[in-house]
């Protein structure tokens, strides 16, 4: 249990190391480059940064 929990600590600081603000506009940086965005708040950057993830491993998970 501590050893997913550590994970998950990882992943979450990994995660947030690749949003930023820039004049009050937010964004989010991809793995392979780019960015998405801009967002008016940092929760809808959250949102779709969630989004975006779910859709990631929903398109990995096809054969």
């Amino acid at each position: 249990m501590r050893e997913r929990r550590k994970e998950s600590e990882r992943e979450s600081a990994g995660r947030m190391a690749r949003t930023f603000n820039i004049e009050d506009l937010w964004y989010f940086e991809l793995r392979g480059g780019g960015q998405k965005g801009p967002f008016d708040s940092k929760a809808d950057m959250e949102k779709a940064l969630d989004d975006y993830i779910a859709l990631q491993l929903e398109v990995k998970s096809k054969p």
